[in-house]
């Protein structure tokens, strides 16, 4: 028995040796489950193209939008384990789904292999321009005036722009009309058109040229701390509203299952895309901030972020539509 398990051994790592030295051999499909234009298929075409550079392999973004993300991250818990299918996952995908859906097809934690968290955002508070009002405080009071008459947008149901609305309405004793679309690039595009008035928005640097021209108003940050990007810009609770933060975050991720070896080279070279002054000056452009962690962080801080929500979705007794 002994004999036999050591002769195990030696395969099992013989085998991930051979696939680490080996890999990548072809192209690799990175699924971007959103339509392109928002921030995290810019985030990841970004990223792409310099672990291209670092892997000798083009590394092929594949736009997967669709029912809140949750699309196009099923499609990769269902793809082969040998690296050559990644997904970005997002706090909505992950961490809200699950405690959203209790027939999610995949599972955040036993369906994948993390490789790294690549950046975090917190949320802003924005309105367009027809919106007349300076600060949250006129805000939350014309929203009280016209109760039902204002609609925001999100990502879909269950996306966290839908969550985040409903929070934010629980809090201020308002009402406002859900209208949810498939991307942040129609979402935006209804925002600058007034089909919809509000919006609960991560930041991008489409959002900012808007923010930039006035055609946005950014009326609170939804962290503790103000952003580099919109200094002026007040938090939540500078503006009237403490306790009122959310924030984005985009892991990269494998198929459970996919060897250690190449879960390691992903790791090390996304790290290193991350850490390049092109990579990071487009991720500081939208507020948000490079982060690059190792596996075994990355599946530490999804397991304590799904937890959270679960507490913040009990306590506001959250229900998708």
């Amino acid at each position: 028995m002994i004999r036999l398990f050591i002769v195990n051994c030696l395969f099992i790592f013989c085998t991930q040796s051979s696939f680490a030295q080996t890999y990548p051999n072809k192209a690799i499909r990175l699924i971007v489950p959103y339509p392109p234009g928002g921030s995290v298929d810019l985030v990841g075409r970004t990223v792409a193209r310099k672990m291209t550079e670092f892997l000798g392999q083009a590394v092929v973004i594949d736009n997967k939008g669709g029912a809140g993300a949750r699309l196009g991250v099923e499609i990769a818990s269902k793809s082969s384990p040998d690296g050559y299918t990644l997904v970005i996952a997002t706090v909505t995908s992950m961490s809200m789904a699950v405690n959203m859906f209790p027939k999610l097809p995949y599972d955040p934690v036993k369906s994948f292999a993390p490789i790294t968290l690549l950046t975090k955002a917190p949320g802003l508070v924005t309105v367009n321009d027809s919106v007349q009002v300076k600060n949250l405080k006129e805000f939350i009071d014309l929203l009280k005036n016209k109760p039902g008459q204002i609609n925001y947008s999100s990502l879909g149901s269950g996306s966290i722009q839908h969550f985040t609305g409903e929070f934010f309405q629980s809090m201020t004793g308002t009402q406002m009309l859900h209208v949810p679309y498939q991307g942040a690039g129609p979402e935006l595009i209804a925002i600058l058109g007034n089909q919809v008035q509000v919006g609960f928005e991560v930041l991008s640097s489409f959002q900012l040229q808007n923010y930039q021209n006035g055609k946005l108003k950014a009326l609170a940050v939804a962290s503790k701390d103000r952003i580099a990007s919109l200094p002026n810009v007040p938090t939540s609770a500078e503006a009237g509203l403490p306790g009122f933060e959310f924030s984005s975050w985009f892991s990269l991720m494998a198929p459970a299952g996919t060897p250690s070896s190449i879960i390691k080279r992903l790791n090390e070279e996304t790290r290193k895309a991350l850490m390049d002054k092109e990579v990071l000056e487009v991720i500081a452009l939208q507020g948000q901030e490079v982060s690059g962690n190792t596996p075994e962080e990355m599946a530490s801080f999804l397991e304590s972020d799904i937890a959270k929500w679960a507490r913040v979705m009990k306590s506001t007794n959250f229900k998708v539509e």
